[in-house]
């Protein structure tokens, strides 16, 4: 009888898959830096810019994007919120949504504006009674009455705790 306790034995019956899995793990962690690096975290014990533009894509474009929190965290009331937008007078507009669909809270922020991207920064103090799904949304408010693009628009879902 094989003895199963042993590595040896368990890298002969996992055979090729353990390898297989392993390699689709890496991948995977890589695709997910990728995203991170371009919009803002640390890499290399340096923190990345949320609004760098090397390629050109917020050249004369309108936008609001969150990068923290990270969707599916569990935050607690007076989460910190990180990003970079373009907007109309550096105007950015937040709320969080509890699971009932009812406002919990909002506010407003500066970011970039007419001279470019600008990163913003806020913290998000709510009440809730129990755990639950909610979601954060970050926007620019559509001042032009529907011309144009639509505004820029982050939804982040999270799982706020009391």
């Amino acid at each position: 009888m094989a003895d199963i306790g042993s590595h040896t034995t368990a890298h002969r019956m996992l055979g090729g898959a353990a390898g297989a899995v392993f390699a689709l793990m890496g991948a995977a962690l890589v695709m997910q830096a990728a995203p991170a690096a371009a919009m803002g975290s640390w890499i290399d014990s340096e923190e990345a810019d949320n609004c760098a533009n090397d390629d050109g894509a917020f050249d004369e474009a309108a936008f609001v994007i969150a990068t923290e929190p990270e969707a599916g965290k569990r935050v607690e009331s007076g989460f910190a919120v990180e990003g970079c937008s373009r907007s109309f007078e550096g105007n950015v507009q937040w709320k969080l949504i509890g699971r009932d669909g009812s406002e919990l809270t909002s506010g407003n922020t500066q970011g970039g504006g007419v001279d470019g991207p600008g990163e913003f920064s806020f913290t998000v103090p709510y009440s809730v009674d129990t755990k639950q799904i909610g979601h954060l949304e970050v926007f620019e408010e559509d001042v032009s009455d529907g011309e144009g693009f639509p505004p820029g628009r982050t939804v982040v879902p999270l799982v706020l705790t009391p």
